[in-house]
């Protein structure tokens, strides 16, 4: 008999061991978390609220913890990311598939209760490409499937290479707010689907490296944050009448030094790119990044 109930910050240990358990494997894999534990209590740590209070757990009789699943939510954009559902089956277990998809929408109705997911009614889940037991539950949800991204990732020689170039024409976005309306204006034009809304990102976590054009106008951005373990570059974006000319490539190596200068050398780089944006894969290509995994998003909205 399994039991439903809310996650305790007491659960953390064995939910980050359960999930660096099935992260390793590509048919349990889900998109927001890496594979170490020390990743996973990173991608935790960064949930609001406390990822304990916007998670449930399963637990079977004996104790075991056998699933889990939180919640993101930006109230703002009226949307919430699921982490999940992670759900263990036990080895041998007579009846794996259906004891999966029955733990797995325990989660999901009980996750759904709490209050901060009242009103929201646009909800996402990413996992691995070859994570069929997830796109089977997105689609017996009503979600629909969107095409695949790739992770870009860039380590070792070829990240500090990448440090070591000249980013001095690259700029952090004015403080004096002279460039923000044309931010916004290029974020929500190339972005219609962003995660985070535009003064999210001016006043949140994000670092924000920009380019100018020779008048002074604004050529492109990158925009991004730093994890324990890694960079991450969250958006790039480029003025249609500056690409083609390295514009995104300079953007991308001044934001990697400046969240390098302002917390520290990280292990590695990384990018979310969407399989059909060549444009994209080209520059993170030529910058040295590499193809990580293919991972696809599910969106069940009004």
């Amino acid at each position: 008999m399994t039991k439903i109930r809310p996650a305790t910050r007491a659960d953390l240990p064995a939910v980050v061991s359960l999930i660096a358990r099935l992260q390793a494997d590509p048919a349990h894999h889900i998109g927001f978390f890496g594979y170490t534990e020390e990743e996973i209590a990173d991608e935790l740590a960064g949930v609001e609220p406390d990822w304990h209070e916007g998670a449930v757990v399963a637990v079977a009789s004996s104790g075991g913890l056998r699933g889990v699943l939180s919640t993101d939510v930006n109230p703002e954009l009226g949307r919430a990311w699921l982490y999940g559902p992670h759900v263990d089956v036990p080895s041998g277990h007579p009846a794996a598939p259906q004891a999966w998809h029955t733990t797995a929408d325990a989660l999901f109705h009980a996750a759904l209760k709490f209050p901060h997911m009242t009103g929201i009614t646009d909800l996402n889940l990413y996992g691995h490409v070859e994570h069929r037991q997830l796109g089977e539950f997105a689609d017996r949800h009503g979600f629909t499937k969107d095409k695949p991204t790739r992770i870009f990732t860039l380590a070792g020689a070829q990240l500090r290479s990448l440090l070591a170039q000249d980013t001095e024409k690259v700029e952090a976005l004015p403080a004096d707010g002279s460039l923000n309306e044309q931010f916004t204006v290029l974020l929500e034009r190339c972005f219609p689907n962003r995660t985070s809304t535009a003064e999210q990102l001016l006043n949140g976590k994000h670092s924000i490296a920009v380019l100018r054009q020779a008048d002074g106008r604004l050529a492109g951005f990158a925009a991004g944050y730093s994890q324990e373990i890694e960079h991450y570059v969250d958006y790039v974006a480029v003025e249609p009448d500056m690409r083609c000319v390295g514009v995104g490539r300079q953007v991308v190596r001044g934001l990697i030094s400046r969240l390098d200068a302002e917390n520290g050398a990280r292990r590695q780089a990384a990018a979310v790119v969407a399989v059909d944006n060549q444009a994209s894969a080209g520059m993170f290509t030529r910058l040295g990044f590499g193809v990580e995994l293919e991972l696809v998003s599910y969106r069940r909205k009004p």
